[in-house]
């Protein structure tokens, strides 16, 4: 590769991670991310800790995004990141998140086999395709692409959340970062940001000042999707609404958010073209002891909290409920 090629950087907003952080830096790497920038604020689990490793190790880059003002973390790892100055005009640039995975269905499924698909794009975006709990109760330290097989159905038009994107994007084109796409264009019009959907197909024009989602005449799939694992077990669940959500200040979640996301309709296990580049680097990475000694760490205070939430009553009615769900599906 030369000095001109373009890059493949990632950034990433996190807080207590810990125990899928190895997977997910694993299939980053499996799948061509050159660069894996990850902000951490507000840790309790050893996240921190555990990515600071694998910075000194020279696996990824890790930012301390701690802040005592009641800013959203989000958005100050954004600026953050654009401040650094790592991505140079003509690398890739694409936020994603802890509980996402990026699914290439072409070439050797990696990013730069994605993008020679798409020769004359500099905007992608990778629509969600919701992976469900698929009736796992219980926290294990096992890979979630093995445990979480059962995705909504492609067509899936509700809840909008179903057709939500990631953009990669040339760092030139654009000034700004946010959570589904890039900000502020640094070119005049929709034509001259080279937008692509997920099968190679060119993006309306109205994408170019607003939307977060695919919509009938946007969504693709044929090429590239995004695995978003947001539920997991039952019990990670508990744990998940303990922290609330990623981009939202102070906003639990509960019911209404699980059914929401909690979709099972078939079973995709596409992503698995990377299973077994991924379990080396995974295997790899945990060959350094201490690596391995915070990993699990981080495992063991996961399932600590989990005992300590199902002795509470309030989560012991949402396990209740989320289980009730499982019988209601399979009709008992």
């Amino acid at each position: 590769m030369s000095d001109q090629d373009p890059r493949y950087i990632s950034v990433t907003p996190m807080k207590n991670e810990g125990p899928f952080v190895l997977e997910w830096v694993a299939h980053n790497l499996a799948i061509g991310v050159d660069q894996i920038v990850v902000m951490t604020n507000d840790c309790s689990d050893g996240t921190d800790a555990l990515l600071q490793r694998l910075d000194e190790r020279g696996v990824l880059t890790h930012v301390n995004n701690n802040s005592r003002r009641q800013t959203s973390p989000q958005k100050r790892a954004y600026r953050k990141f654009m401040k650094m100055e790592i991505a140079r005009p003509q690398d890739w640039v694409v936020v994603i998140d802890a509980d996402e995975h990026i699914n290439v269905k072409t070439g050797d499924h990696t990013l730069r086999a994605l993008t020679e698909a798409m020769p004359d794009a500099k905007t992608i975006s990778m629509t969600w395709r919701l992976f469900g709990n698929a009736g796992v109760i219980r926290y294990e330290d096992r890979f979630l692409s093995d445990q979480f097989r059962q995705a909504a159905r492609l067509r899936t038009i509700r809840p909008p959340q179903a057709w939500g994107f990631k953009t990669m994007f040339q760092r030139g084109l654009w000034d700004a970062l946010g959570v589904h796409r890039p900000k502020r264009p640094t070119v005049e019009t929709m034509v001259e940001c080279h937008w692509y959907n997920g099968s190679g197909e060119l993006m309306p024009d109205r994408y170019y000042t607003q939307s977060w989602r695919s919509a009938r005449d946007s969504v693709g799939y044929d090429l590239v999707q995004v695995n978003h694992y947001a539920l997991k077990s039952c019990e990670s669940y508990l744990v998940k609404k303990m922290r609330g959500r990623a981009h939202h200040l102070g906003e639990s979640l509960g019911m209404e958010y699980w059914t929401m996301m909690n979709q099972n309709a078939e079973e995709d296990g596409s992503i698995d073209v990377v299973l077994e580049r991924k379990r080396d680097i995974y295997y790899d990475l945990l060959s350094d002891a201490e690596t391995a000694r915070l990993h699990h760490q981080s495992c063991d205070l996961h399932r600590q909290e989990i005992a300590q939430l199902r002795e509470q009553p309030e989560m012991q009615d949402l396990m209740q409920q989320m289980t009730a769900g499982f019988a209601a599906q399979l009709g008992e």
